[in-house]
């Protein structure tokens, strides 16, 4: 996610723009107002398209990264193992973006199964599009939609999963409501967001731009990255929805780069947003940030110079 972002935003409106960090989902968010301005769902997500627009060419060069391992794949094998996907199942990817967890979900439930990639973006779907070739996976379809505007047939799939989006739409209450509804009787949910902002290292960058900067503090209660980061209001939710036997626990998902200088290219590319902020800025302004997030990433490096982040994803689950 990337944003188009005016110099008086604030850490709280740079943090609803990122996306999947999501790394990996859906949703980010341009923005153009101020603390002092109504927050405005419709701008915000023709914002969101233009975001991911240009992120996608970041997402696929940094997929090594993200999808390592540790990383992502460790993060879509937990919600996959978390729905219980039986081979021959139909799944529904709400925030799916460049593929994930639709393609490991697509590898549980085999060819005679059904995964529907869902997305805001068609530029990360033609990510997830390139990746479901290359990796010989047939049974994945790909749908760009809001995740908010989602419409499919009542009782339509054994499981949804949502990986690192839900703390990006304005409306959580109404969607878990609505995707409720696609599920057969006794399907699963099973997404995640991020947790806490300490403890998702990769965000690592973005207080040191804000106070670099100077940006002042942003209304609370707006969509972005750490929306969600109380387990209780998650679960609370997810019961409100309809959801019983709802459970959350954590995942940790690492991201490893060869240096402090490659993690500040990763995070670049990935994350724009930052780059727009400093665009307007004098070089010598730009490089000292730039520097400065170089040196924050230098906190997690190993003895082998490499630089190893540990995120926290909060993980919840639930039974129609």
């Amino acid at each position: 996610m990337l944003g188009l972002l005016a110099c008086d935003a604030s850490l709280a409106l740079v943090l609803e723009v990122w996306s999947q960090l999501a790394l990996g989902g859906v949703v980010a968010e341009e923005a153009v107002m101020t603390p002092s301005q109504a927050f405005d769902p419709a701008e915000f997500k023709r914002n969101i398209r233009t975001e991911w627009r240009s992120a996608a060419a970041g997402w696929r060069k940094w997929l090594q990264v993200v999808e390592a391992e540790e990383g992502g794949q460790r993060h879509s094998a937990k919600l996959v193992e978390l729905a219980e996907l039986q081979v021959g199942a139909s799944v529904l990817d709400v925030g799916g973006g460049y593929g994930e967890p639709s393609l490991t979900a697509a590898r549980a439930v085999g060819p005679r199964g059904r995964v529907v990639c869902t997305d805001i973006s068609p530029e990360m779907l033609a990510v997830a599009r390139d990746r479901a070739v290359d990796a010989g996976l047939a049974n994945v379809e790909f749908v760009a939609c809001d995740a908010e505007e989602l419409d499919f047939d009542d009782e339509s799939f054994d499981a949804v999963l949502s990986r690192a989006t839900l703390m990006f739409l304005p409306d959580v209450a109404g969607t878990l409501k609505r995707i409720r509804g696609f599920l057969k009787s006794v399907g699963r949910l099973a997404a995640s967001v991020w947790g806490p902002q300490p403890l998702v290292q990769f965000s690592a960058a973005f207080p040191v731009v804000v106070e670099e900067l100077a940006l002042p503090p942003a209304p609370p209660g707006r969509p972005g990255a750490f929306a969600l980061s109380d387990p209780g209001r998650i679960a609370e939710l997810a019961a409100q929805a309809g959801f019983r036997g709802v459970e959350t626990g954590t995942v940790s998902v690492m991201f490893e780069t060869d240096s402090p200088e490659q993690y500040t290219e990763f995070i670049r590319d990935v994350a724009p947003q930052l780059t727009t902020l400093l665009v307007d800025q004098p070089a010598a302004v730009q490089e000292r940030v730039w520097e400065k997030v170089t040196d924050t990433y230098r906190r997690f490096q190993g003895a082998d110079g490499r630089v190893r982040t540990e995120n926290q994803a909060i993980w919840f689950k639930g039974v129609k």
